[in-house]
């Protein structure tokens, strides 16, 4: 019976590993479960070539995004897991659907720290981690002015 991979985290850690298990012969299910609306991308060109609108976030791919129907990974953009039952081997999906697993990998990286600031709750204070945080600062910019970071 052919076993099935879940991977929790659809960064550069998680779209490796995808193509390392492909890359090794891991020849199962692989699920790649990411929250965000794309595939695996590099996160530097965010705050340098993608937000001065020199790159577009697909030269950013760590992959084509058809590389991963190619070599049928299942590519779950968009989706959030909602909890990891290592007893049971399920990955419980924020829609309600459980993705079995034979092994899972957690790799969802790290989120900014937001410090108990005054004024961080106010409009224009920005966070810079995925492309929509990007696309947000590159707007809020292009009416010119000031800005602090």
């Amino acid at each position: 019976m052919a076993r099935t991979a879940v991977i929790v985290g659809g960064g550069l850690a998680g779209g490796s590993a995808a193509s390392t298990l492909r890359q090794e012969g891991f020849d199962g299910r692989i699920v790649l479960v990411g929250a965000e609306d794309y595939p695996p991308y590099e996160r530097p060109p965010l705050s340098k070539e993608f937000l001065r609108g020199e790159q577009t976030l697909e030269k950013g791919f760590l992959r084509p995004a058809e590389w991963y129907a190619e070599h049928d990974v299942e590519l779950r953009t968009g989706t959030t897991a909602a909890s990891i039952e290592p007893v049971g081997r399920t990955v419980g999906l924020a829609d309600g659907e459980r993705l079995q697993y034979d092994v899972a990998l957690l790799a969802t990286g790290s989120r900014n720290r937001r410090f108990p600031i005054p004024g961080l709750d106010l409009e224009g204070v920005l966070d810079l981690r995925t492309a929509a945080d990007s696309e947000r600062i590159k707007a809020a910019a292009a009416a010119g002015g000031r800005a602090v970071v």
